[in-house]
């Protein structure tokens, strides 16, 4: 049973949100090791900075995982029938996996050229690139926001679907109740009839005579019947 399980479940999910996160941890220790280097001067390396060798070893993890990510989905195109998941969404996939690639070719580009680039050119491109990371962080928060909005819609249109379901209950209960004092009404008019028609308050009598007149209605409706 747990080996169906492990089969069906696809491992790309939590690889792809593994990198997701690690790029924008990269994005954040790129922008504070590139302000630390122009600062520093032109003798200092990326290594020798405070978040460098994080930097670098993070980027390593994340060429890595975007290995790993291949390998998953080259393992989804040989055995479709296996993983049951759609062309359209492993091409999807595919794109993401190209997109990563290319995310972490720009970071290893941009700490190569800090190190070679002239302080005096430095500030103007460090600039441009932090008002890029800026602008991919607030895209990446745009999708978050779409994400909980549609989720807070959904919600929003449940609970409308179950108050207009309460409301119709309470309707139907309120019907019952009317149908069901009615129903009291007539009997306690019935109630009063046979007591004027037998001279008598004895609750118990009028009890005994509806008893047996049902009764003998029954009674007759079988003979007739059968």
């Amino acid at each position: 049973m747990a080996d169906a399980e492990g089969a069906r479940r696809d491992p790309y999910d939590e690889a792809e949100n593994k990198v997701r996160k690690n790029i924008r941890k990269v994005i954040v220790l790129q922008s504070q090791v590139l302000e630390e280097l122009r600062s520093s001067g032109s003798n200092c390396t990326i290594e020798s900075t405070s978040k460098g060798p994080e930097l670098l070893k993070v980027c390593s993890g994340i060429e890595s995982d975007i290995v790993e990510l291949q390998k998953v989905i080259d393992a989804i195109k040989n055995k479709p029938e296996k993983y049951r998941i759609s062309t359209k969404v492993v091409d999807a996939r595919q794109s993401t996996i190209n997109e990563f690639r290319s995310k972490i070719k720009g970071v290893r580009e941009r700490n190569n050229a800090a190190q070679n680039k002239p302080s005096s050119s430095y500030g103007a491109s460090l600039a441009q690139y932090q008002l890029k990371n800026q602008r991919e962080i607030l895209e990446q928060q745009d999708v978050q926001l779409n994400a909980l909005n549609s989720s807070a819609s959904n919600l929003h249109d449940n609970a409308m679907a179950i108050n207009v379901e309460l409301t119709n209950q309470n309707r139907m209960l309120m019907g019952v109740d009317e149908s069901f004092d009615e129903t009291q009404f007539r009997l306690h008019s019935l109630g009063k009839r046979m007591a004027i028609f037998l001279d008598t308050n004895n609750p118990s009598l009028l009890k005994l005579v509806i008893i047996l007149s049902s009764i003998a209605m029954f009674l007759l409706l079988f003979i007739i019947l059968f």
